[in-house]
């Protein structure tokens, strides 16, 4: 198996830290910094959907059965403005032959929940 990690050059330069993961699950976290921001100083919604989708795909790579995958289909929920470090949690909720459902909440420094997300991913197994 090999070992999990960030990958995406652009998710690298926006700063993204995988803090931990298991079998099912992942954990990243991105400290909010100017360019990140929108015009209100919060973090922009592309940043907080990039590192919810990542951390999904990270929790369904952290199995190591899976060789490649790609976001089918992704839903997030923007609940309150975010700022500063923002920690996102993901896991899987099902993971079969060719898809993989997941679900990710994003949190402030406050442990306050900021945004929510749900996706699907078309997988392909590693070949056995």
């Amino acid at each position: 198996m090999s070992t999990l990690a960030i990958e995406s050059e652009f998710c690298l330069d926006q700063g993204f830290e995988l803090v931990d993961h298991g079998d099912g699950w992942a954990t990243l976290a991105c400290d909010v910094q100017a360019r990140h921001s929108n015009r209100h100083g919060n973090a922009h919604g592309g940043l907080l959907a990039t590192l919810l989708d990542t951390s999904m795909g990270l929790a369904t790579r952290s199995n190591g059965r899976v060789d490649n995958l790609g976001t089918a289909s992704l839903t997030v929920n923007y609940l309150k403005p975010a700022r500063g470090r923002i920690a996102v949690h993901a896991h899987v909720r099902r993971s079969g032959r060719t898809l993989a459902f997941c679900e990710a909440e994003a949190r402030n420094a406050n442990d306050e929940v900021v945004a929510t997300a749900s996706a699907v991913f078309a997988v392909s197994p590693i070949a056995s």
